[in-house]
């Protein structure tokens, strides 16, 4: 009997540690990127899903000098001309190794 209770109690604590992640408050990982821009009401942000870089590279590929982006929210002010000079987004973006930036693939980045 007790042995039977020590293996529920057990099994209750693991499933409790298992759940606990996702009792956590959300992490959703997308930085919107405000326009501050003439026009941006007719053009969406731009909508940088960080998961989804978080997971193929590590931090200091983005966050250092060359590219441009600081280990602080808010801080990196990107343009469209800075992209196009291969700074920030552009390092990747304008090449290799992810899909360019331009007119046809506006959509992939600036979305509602």
């Amino acid at each position: 009997m007790k042995v039977l209770l020590l293996c529920r109690l057990m099994a209750a604590c693991l499933l409790l540690a298992l759940a606990a992640p996702a009792l956590a408050a959300p992490v959703l990982g997308d930085i919107t990127f405000e326009r501050k821009t003439k026009g941006e009401e007719d053009f969406p942000p731009a909508i940088f899903s960080h998961w989804n870089h978080r997971v193929k590279y590590k931090c200091y590929v983005c966050h250092n000098k060359k590219v441009g982006f600081e280990m602080k929210a808010g801080s990196a002010k990107i343009t469209m001309a800075l992209i196009d000079e291969k700074k920030f987004c552009g390092v990747c973006h304008k090449g290799q190794p992810a899909f360019g930036v331009g007119f046809e693939s506006c959509s992939r980045c600036h979305r509602k």
